[in-house]
């Protein structure tokens, strides 16, 4: 197949569902992942790519079904030159850590494995080629694991880097982190030989913080989050191990990266500038169900119900990871709709 020929299937399947078909999408180039069987299509620009996806992604979904593909993405030149100077800068704020440290152990990985990782990205964005080194014999990273796609996503990276992750996943009620969640946590562990670990961290301190969300004082998040990433680069030290990965997507470059209390904290998702729709693809190629893109947890949703005055930051937030290119505009109003509706 060329790109003519991917150009005419574009416009056939605009044309199937009646979408415009008046300007057809500028087609750089292609990949084809053939031990994934996934295609990655290069357009020229954001409006390109919104017309490949069409509406929902039903064009692109479309067409790898017409293709026998497991999936097809596609990605705007001009969002790569953004990507590679992002994941430059990402490298650059490794360096200077490692540079900073002196743990020997988190120059060591720095220098060997996330580095080499961060540079594979730049070789290999198109093809979504994983950075693979071998296993260390001990762990070297803890990820802080929610359940969701970013967080999975992270902690397969981890695995194929060879740093050995344990999955720690912070619940201190049911209410936060619902048994099912809990399943779902154990299942995909378990099918790749990774250690999980439940903590309940503080629990005063989290009941104090839903405590104030439920009686309308302040929105839960920022608190929460800040009192997770406590626990777990505290059992990260306590054990030590020497990195702790999260699975945020929207601290890219500089901000991706930075010590906090003896442990390297790093963002590896946002290092590599991944969407929410790759962390969805590759999450999916690893036994995850993906996202229903109901946003926070069963605690929130019932702050949101009770104070309509605190769906705002949360709306925030989505609105933010949509301005910096993470969430397609469809995703975004998925999670805003889930807001509303609590």
């Amino acid at each position: 197949m060329n790109i003519k020929t991917l150009e005419k299937l574009i416009f056939e399947t605009r044309k199937q569902f009646g979408f415009s078909v008046e300007v057809t999408p500028n087609i750089l180039g292609f990949y084809r992942n053939q031990k994934e069987n996934f295609m990655t299509v290069i357009v020229a620009d954001r409006p390109d790519k919104s017309a490949t996806f069409g509406p929902g992604g039903i064009v692109s979904k479309t067409l790898a079904k017409k293709l026998g593909l497991a999936g097809i993405t596609a990605k705007a030149q001009t969002d790569l030159l953004v990507k590679k100077f992002r994941v430059k800068l990402a490298i650059e704020r490794l360096r200077k850590l490692g540079s900073q440290t002196k743990n020997k152990k988190i120059r060591a990985v720095i220098s060997k494995r996330l580095i080499p990782l961060l540079k594979n990205e730049l070789k290999h964005f198109l093809g979504m080629k994983f950075f693979e080194a071998k296993a260390s014999r001990e762990n070297l990273a803890v990820v802080g694991f929610s359940g969701g796609v970013d967080s999975w996503v992270t902690t397969i990276i981890a695995k194929k880097a060879g740093l050995n992750p344990i999955v720690v996943s912070v619940a201190p009620e049911k209410w936060v982190l619902p048994e099912k969640v809990r399943k779902l946590i154990k299942n995909l562990a378990s099918t790749y030989n990774i250690p999980v670990e439940f903590l309940s961290g503080e629990k005063e301190r989290f009941e104090q913080i839903f405590k104030d969300g439920l009686n309308g004082k302040a929105h839960p998040c920022g608190k929460c989050r800040k009192l997770i990433e406590e626990t777990v680069v505290n059992y990260a030290k306590k054990i030590g191990v020497p990195i702790v990965l999260f699975g945020d997507l929207l601290p890219t470059g500089n901000y991706s990266a930075h010590l906090i209390n003896g442990v390297l904290r790093f963002n590896v998702l946002a290092a590599l500038n991944l969407t929410k729709s790759e962390t969805i693809v590759i999450a999916k190629m690893f036994k995850h169900p993906g996202t229903s893109f109901t946003y926070g947890c069963p605690m929130l949703r019932e702050i949101h119900r009770k104070h309509r005055h605190l769906t705002y930051p949360s709306i925030q937030r989505v609105l933010r990871e949509t301005r910096a290119g993470i969430l397609e505009p469809n995703q975004a109003l998925k999670y805003i709709k889930s807001i509303l509706a609590s």
